[in-house]
């Protein structure tokens, strides 16, 4: 694929997607390629002003996504920040099954064309591995939605999508001495222990590393095993040489089921890590919501959004709320204070009803960010952020809770407001 484009779909697909009656919608998939995520950004905004189309860019997180490097976290955040900019509604959903999920998206939110890009691989991984790629898939599921595949054209990145800084060579010491110990206790007993017993304390010990230390160190469990297993258990025993062909499948099987088993465990403990993280969101957002129907007055709703920013983000927090039509600090952070040049920013968040600050502002970098606290109506106030970090980046879920604590709270102020109104 060298900068095609292809119209993937059935004839059938386009007389029923480009009918007069239907308004087009489109719907663009990102991924982790940031220069291919961005050349279908720009193709979506121009294909949505040539057709006069709304159209939505998402992003599919895999249970592993919490591994990935900052940097890549943060080259998704401005992906999704820049199709916001072109007038794009983003959205980064969680899901194992990329292809699928995005179809369920294009599905319930009546989408008539996927754009979806397609990585350069190679001629073998083409053969081997073409028919269950994201692209396949969604043309599979797809019924009558059009298909946009666009080919990458740039070299592939070679920086890695995981962190790495957590590599520790005591994990697989650890390992190695885990091997070692079953090797001792099934040498003691191999008058008593069948051979067939010994492979399963050595899956054991396989098991145990990719519990406690990940895929990698359980990898090396797993080859570590077959050559104990070999030089301990094998005749002729104390020597690597295998005698027969059946201990040779027998070591083909060990490993391979222990790379399986490393692999499904690995998975395992990203989804529960996913979920979890899903889980905090989800409570974080309860409980703020809890706080703030139980809110009286605004300054409650400060104080509520103030305790409930602190617990779940380790920044410092100014609630600034119009009072007698002028910008009040309702309830802060002991270590932040606006100067001059600060409540300029927050003024000007309030009254455009955007984002204003660190990178995004007109004025020179205040280290402070501004969150309007508004609905589509009714600007109430502002929320502000000091990283403890001046080079802190901002990830696309923080920037999400975010804005949902400040939509809680501006619907709390809202009905605050009418309360006291009425009375």
């Amino acid at each position: 694929m060298l900068g095609i484009d292809l119209w993937r779909g059935s004839m059938s697909k386009t007389s029923n997607s480009h009918n007069q009656s239907v308004k087009e919608h489109l719907l663009v998939c990102i991924n982790t390629n940031a220069t291919l995520s961005n050349r279908l950004i720009q193709k979506g905004r121009d294909m949505a002003n040539t057709l006069q189309a709304d159209w939505d860019v998402i992003h599919i997180q895999r249970p592993a996504y919490h591994r990935y490097t900052t940097k890549r976290k943060d080259q998704m955040n401005k992906l999704l920040n820049l199709a916001e900019s072109y007038g794009a509604k983003t959205e980064s959903i969680f899901g194992s099954s990329i292809a699928e999920e995005i179809v369920n998206y294009a599905k319930k939110h009546n989408i008539t064309t996927i754009i979806i890009g397609r990585s350069e691989k190679s001629w073998l991984h083409d053969i081997l591995f073409a028919r269950f790629s994201v692209s396949e898939g969604v043309l599979r599921y797809s019924d009558t939605i059009d298909i946009h595949v666009i080919g990458d054209t740039e070299p592939k990145s070679q920086e890695p999508k995981h962190e790495r800084g957590t590599f520790t060579i005591s994990s697989y010491l650890y390992a190695a001495v885990i091997v070692g110990f079953v090797s001792l206790v099934s040498y003691l007993l191999t008058d008593i222990l069948d051979p067939t017993n010994i492979i399963m304390f050595y899956l054991l010990a396989v098991v145990m590393a990719a519990v406690l230390w990940g895929l990698w160190p359980a990898i090396f469990t797993a080859g570590l095993s077959v050559l104990c297993y070999d030089v301990l258990f094998v005749p002729p025993r104390f020597s690597i040489t295998v005698a027969d062909s059946l201990s040779i499948i027998t070591f083909i099987v060990l490993f391979i089921v222990g790379v399986i088993i490393s692999i499904l465990i690995t998975r395992a403990r990203d989804n529960a890590t996913a979920a979890r993280l899903r889980e905090q969101q989800t409570s974080a957002l309860y409980q703020l919501s809890e706080d703030l129907t139980a809110a009286a007055t605004i300054d409650d709703i400060a104080k509520a959004l103030l305790v409930n920013i602190e617990k779940n983000f380790v920044w410092n927090v100014a609630v600034l709320f119009i009072k007698k039509g002028t910008l009040d600090m309702i309830a802060s952070s002991k270590e932040i204070t606006l100067d001059e040049k600060q409540w300029a920013e927050a003024n000007m968040s309030l009254k455009t009803g955007i984002d204003i600050g660190l990178k995004t502002s007109p004025f020179d970098n205040s280290g402070l960010r501004f969150l309007p606290i508004n609905t589509a109506t009714d600007n109430f106030g502002v929320l502000a952020i000091k990283p403890l970090k001046p080079d802190e980046t901002w990830i696309f879920e923080q920037e999400r809770m975010l804005h949902s604590f400040a939509s809680l709270a501006a619907l709390a102020t809202s009905r605050v407001q009418s309360v006291n109104q009425e009375a």
